[in-house]
C-alpha cells in the first residue's frame, strides 16, 4: 500500500511592487504636456460665452483662464482666500500651474510659495508672476515639504488640483499640510463632489478614471481625512447653480488643530511607514 503524499503547501502569490506610473507621476507628466503644449488661440474653454477670436484674446491671461469662467473664480478668491490673509501673511499656493489664483493674491501677501510638480507649470508660473520680488518657486518630487517649512505658513491653498488627485494622495497632503501650517493656521482646498448636480453628471459621463476627468469623492470622506490629519473644517461651501465650480464641487477651509488624538498619532505613523517605502 501506497503512503499518501502530504499536501503541498500553497505559496502565496508574488504581488508586485506598484508602478512608478502611479498618481504621482500620472500628474506630472500629464501637466508636463498640458503646459508644453498649451496655445491660448487653440485650447478648448468652459466659458460658452467666449465665442468670437477677439473675445478669446481678450479674455484670456495666463494658463488656467480656460477652466471655468473669471467671474466664478474671482467670488471664490474673494470668498474662500481674501478673508484669511492679511499683508503680513505667509501663504503657500499647492499646484500653481500658470499662475491663475497666484497672480490675484500676490500683491496680499508678504511672502507666496509656489509648490507644483510640474517643472514646466512653474515655468508658466514664473512667467505670470514675473513682477514679484517676494514669489518663490518649488518643484516637488514627491508630496512632502522640506522640513525648514515646519509652521512656516499662515494660509495655504489649493484650487482646482485636487479634483486630479486620488485618495491616497489627497491623503498625504492633507498630513503635509498640517506639518507646515502654523498652529491655528488654515487651509483651502477645493476637491470633487458626487452629492453637486453637475459633480454627479460629471461622474455618470466616466467610463473609468483619469487624471483629467477628476477623482470623485464626497464631503464626508473629506471629514474622514481632516479629522485623522489633524485638521478642521471650519467653512465649507454650499451647491449654487449660479457658480461653475459651487454646482460641481466642494470648497472648504480647514483650521489646524492642536489637539493631538490617537487618530492623529496613527495617521501620521502611517504616512511615515509611506514615505518610507515610496
Amino acid at each position: 500500500m501506497v503512503a499518501p503524499k502530504p499536501p503541498t503547501m500553497r505559496r502565496s502569490p508574488i504581488i508586485p511592487k506598484p508602478s512608478k506610473w502611479d498618481n504621482l507621476e500620472y500628474n506630472r507628466e500629464y501637466w508636463d504636456t498640458y503646459a508644453k503644449e498649451w496655445d491660448k488661440k487653440k485650447v478648448g474653454m468652459d466659458n460658452a460665452d467666449i465665442v468670437t477670436e477677439a473675445q478669446r484674446v481678450a479674455y484670456f491671461q495666463v494658463l488656467g483662464d480656460e477652466w471655468g469662467n473669471k467671474t466664478d473664480v474671482k467670488k471664490i478668491v474673494e470668498e474662500y482666500i481674501y478673508p484669511f490673509i492679511i499683508q503680513e501673511s505667509i501663504v503657500g499656493e499647492i499646484g500653481v500651474g500658470g499662475g491663475r489664483i497666484a497672480s490675484m493674491v500676490a500683491l496680499h501677501v508678504k511672502e507666496l510659495y509656489c509648490f507644483d510638480i510640474s517643472a514646466k507649470m512653474l515655468k508658466k508660473a514664473r512667467g505670470t508672476l514675473s513682477y514679484y520680488t517676494h514669489v518663490k518657486y518649488i518643484l516637488l518630487d514627491q508630496p512632502k515639504f522640506s522640513a525648514d517649512l515646519k509652521e512656516k505658513f499662515d494660509f495655504v491653498y489649493s484650487f482646482d488640483v485636487f479634483v486630479h488627485l486620488d485618495l491616497h494622495m489627497m491623503w498625504k497632503y492633507f498630513n503635509e499640510i498640517r506639518h507646515i501650517l502654523k498652529v491655528d493656521g488654515k487651509a483651502f482646498l477645493h476637491t470633487t463632489n458626487l452629492k453637486a448636480p453637475d459633480g454627479w453628471k460629471h461622474f455618470a459621463s466616466q467610463k473609468h478614471y483619469s487624471v483629467q476627468h477628476h477623482y470623485f469623492i464626497s464631503p464626508e470622506i473629506i471629514q474622514i481625512l481632516a479629522e485623522h490629519a489633524g485638521l478642521k473644517i471650519i467653512k465649507e461651501s454650499n451647491i449654487d447653480n449660479s457658480n461653475f465650480y459651487l454646482n460641481r464641487d466642494y470648497l472648504f477651509i480647514l483650521q489646524k488643530t492642536t489637539n493631538i488624538t490617537p487618530a492623529i498619532i496613527q495617521g501620521l505613523l502611517n504616512i511615515q511607514f509611506c514615505y518610507a517605502n515610496w
